[in-house]
């Protein structure tokens, strides 16, 4: 069991360096569907404290499918494939234009723990997608772990000005929408007939006393 599961990392790993070679060469459908392979090899293996996908389904229709075991001195180094895995396909999807995909897949590679990488492509990811809040955490969620990197600047630069660009928007909608509230307003005022009962005086009402008023 212990040959069979180690066979099954090495063809992973051979995966990922195939995976490696094609985004070298700017093939990242291709790339993608090299690391794909990588979890059709690692994802029945079971690590220590994690479920595996499909021990979570099997869970869910009440049966027992706990895979085969990991050893001990081989659990990081799966640990590791399956998070820079995930970090590759993310910049895979970000060369693609997959954004929502991207986000999806730098959130597993962060599930295995905090890595600057996943949250700066998060990050680029949120910014495509106009969710400037959530671009905002990761970018300084990247710059706290890796504070020297210009990389992290230059998006930090590019999602101040989208900030800006947002506000400048929001404002000319706004601008917008109250001249429009106030051209009906004088429509309105324009159409009410100058005899109008509303606008009339009381001429018959009797003037307040001295005690009344």
């Amino acid at each position: 069991m212990s040959t069979d599961v180690l066979g099954q990392i090495k063809e992973a790993e051979t995966y990922k360096q195939q995976g490696n070679a094609r985004f070298k060469e700017q093939n990242f459908r291709g790339a993608l569907g090299s690391y794909h392979k990588v979890f059709c090899y690692v994802n029945g293996l079971q690590l220590p404290g994690e479920k595996s996908e499909a021990s979570q389904y099997a869970e869910m229709m009440g049966r027992s499918a706990s895979g085969p075991s990991v050893p001990p001195e081989k659990v990081e180094e799966v640990r590791k494939l399956k998070q820079s895995t995930h970090l590759n396909m993310a910049a895979c999807y970000l060369k693609v234009g997959e954004h929502k995909k991207c986000i999806d897949a730098c959130s597993k590679a962060l599930a295995a723990g905090p890595l600057s990488k996943a949250f700066f492509r998060r990050g680029q990811a949120h910014l495509e997608l106009r969710n400037l809040d959530e671009a905002k955490m990761d970018f300084e969620q990247a710059r706290a772990l890796e504070p020297n990197d210009p990389a992290i600047e230059k998006e930090l630069r590019r999602l101040k000005a989208a900030f800006s660009q947002h506000d400048a928007k929001e404002k000319k909608r706004y601008a917008k929408m109250f001249s429009k509230m106030k051209e009906e307003t004088k429509d309105e005022a324009e159409e009410q007939p100058e005899g109008s009962e509303a606008m009339k005086v009381d001429e018959t009402a009797e003037a307040p006393t001295e005690a009344s008023v």
